[in-house]
This record gives structure tokens, sequence and C-alpha cells, in this order.
């Protein structure tokens, strides 16, 4: 046989080879889950919360205490029949007064299957645990429904949170100051600050879970 053909024959075959080999490597990588994606945000309240009221233009939400670290980069606002005005959701610091992050939640964000209107935030944040942040959405008076609690303080049968947080009290700003810290809580002869706004996380492992995680692997 002629030595040059048994040469291109060898070269031909081995590249071939490789490509075979490539492709299935890739197949396997995929099909092992070694490219999986992260899973979904959680939302703070697990179903959107309606109501009537709209006759308070100013920012209206609720102080929360996180139980465990996580970051948090999207926001929501529930869908109460249809929405025609944009709406600034802002998450504060309590202990400072400083404001962290905001989005734009508009009538044209995309609904999630919760019954929330959904933006990100400008920043991703990292909530620390033990640590109380004010969440709050901006309202106008006789625009969009939202929801607002009872007369008793802590009475909002309506909202549903998980458990890495809880809900400390109402909180609102002034009428018609939007962007100031809401310092305002429940005053049952005055506002009640419940929207029903979410806020959607990741939960930050912890070094011990690490640890365990690591141990269970080898």
């Amino acid at each position: 046989m002629n030595i040059k053909k048994v040469i291109s024959f060898v070269l031909i075959t081995s590249l071939v080879c490789l490509v075979m080999l490539a492709s299935f490597a890739a197949c396997e990588k995929k099909e092992g889950g070694k490219e999986e994606s992260a899973p979904p945000a959680i939302s703070f309240m697990k179903e959107a919360a309606t109501g009537d009221r709209n006759n308070y233009g100013g920012s209206v939400g609720y102080e929360f205490e996180c139980l465990a670290d996580m970051t948090v980069a999207s926001v929501g606002r529930p869908l109460n029949g249809e929405m025609n005005n944009s709406h600034t959701i802002r998450i504060w610091q309590s202990s400072t007064e400083t404001l962290l992050a905001s989005a734009e939640v508009t009538p044209d964000s995309p609904l999630d299957t919760l019954g929330f209107k959904t933006a990100d935030l400008d920043t991703t944040l990292t909530l620390k645990a033990g640590e109380k942040y004010r969440i709050v959405s901006s309202e106008e008076n006789e625009g969009d429904k939202w929801y607002d609690v009872g007369v008793a303080e802590g009475d909002a049968p309506d909202l549903k949170p998980t458990d890495d947080a809880k809900i400390t009290t109402p909180v609102f700003t002034g009428e018609g100051a939007w962007d100031t810290y809401p310092g305002n809580v429940h005053n049952p002869g005055g506002i009640k600050g419940y929207t029903g706004v979410t806020f959607y996380y990741h939960l930050v492992a912890t070094d011990t879970a690490d640890a365990e995680a690591e141990v269970e692997a080898e």
C-alpha cells in the first residue's frame, strides 16, 4: 500500500475519532448535571394579596427581620385587577435609615405565577440574619389598589410570608413623600402600611452547611 495513503488514512481516522470523543464528552457533561442552572429565587410572599385601598399617596410597606442570610436581586408588587401606574419599590436598612436599592414596576413588567409584577433591583443586596429592613411601594392617591391591614396590629390574614424572615410592623412615609425613609409605623387610627409587596431571595449557605456538604461529598 502506498505509504502516503496510509498516513492520510491514519490522520483522517484520528481526526474523526477526536471529533466523536469531544462530542461525547460534551453530551456526558450536560447529562451529568455539571451545567445545572441556579435554583429559582424564593418569593418572600407565597402569594399575592390584593385589596381595595387607593386613597393615599406615598410609600407603604413593612419592616421585616431576616432570620437567615440571603441575597435579593428582584422585587414584586401584587397585580390587583389592572395596573395603570408605575410603582417604585425601595428597600431600606432600618438601623441606619439608608436606602439600599430600588426598582420600578410598570404596567408592562412581567407577571409571575404568584400574581406579582416583578422588576430587578438596581443592585443585588446581601441581607443579614438578625438585621431589620423596610420595603415599600410608592402608591398614588386614586391609583392602583393595594392591600391594607385591619385595625389590630399584626392583623394581616391575607399575607403569607415564608419562614426565612418575619414581618415586624407596617411602615409608611408621610403623605406625598414617596422617596423618603418610611419612618412611620402602625397607627390604629391612621395609615396602615402593608401592600403585600414582595422580594425574591436566595439563602446564603453557612460555613456549617458548606462543611457538612463537603463531608457528604467525601
